[in-house]
């Protein structure tokens, strides 16, 4: 009989072990905090940006990416417009996007053209809209050309608030932009 309960007592212990084991064990694993952020994916579909009633860019793309927290999206093969007043546009084509939604920024990117209504031709490997100077800046390799005065400026960064009528060209590392006018310049 003493036997029997010693065993009993064995047992019951080791099943109250195997249990708290168990317990300790199998708790489940806490969701890190730096997993990635929700997005929200459409297929064909457009930004667009409006200020004082007036529509200031318009993007149409093959499909865009967001966050689902609403602060970024990531936009794939666009065609977009910047309109001015007077009826100017400015025609953007590129492969890739990035829109910052807080600040209303655009990042275009990986080799962008920009045809204007009244001919200048654009082409840099980035455009920048920045919207609280209201600034666009082709940066990188930029180009630009205007057949009709017979313009051609390349530079590391043009930047404009006018849609590059009027503008500034900087280079980099100790290289200067360079402007050439008249026949030569196409």
């Amino acid at each position: 009989m003493k036997h029997k309960k010693t065993l009993l007592i064995a047992l019951a212990a080791a099943l109250f072990i195997a249990a708290f084991a168990w317990s300790i064990l199998s708790v489940p694993e806490v969701p890190s905090m730096d997993a990635p952020s929700r997005t929200l994916r459409y297929e064909g579909n457009t930004l667009s940006l409006e200020k004082d009633g007036r529509t200031v860019w318009k993007l149409t793309a093959d499909s865009i990416e967001a966050d689902a927290d609403g602060k970024t999206a990531e936009v794939q093969n666009i065609e977009g417009v910047f309109y001015e007043d007077g009826g100017r546009e400015l025609k953007i084509t590129a492969p890739h996007a990035h829109y910052d939604m807080t600040s209303k920024d655009l990042a275009i990117d990986g080799g962008v053209t920009v045809q204007t209504s009244d001919g200048i031709r654009l082409t840099s490997r980035e455009i920048v809209w920045t919207a609280a100077k209201e600034t666009l800046a082709a940066v990188g390799d930029a180009e630009l050309t205007q057949d009709e005065k017979k313009i051609r400026v390349t530079a590391e960064r043009i930047e404009s608030a006018d849609g590059f009528q009027k503008f500034t060209a900087s280079g980099k590392d100790g290289k200067k932009a360079r402007v050439e006018k008249g026949s030569g310049a196409k």
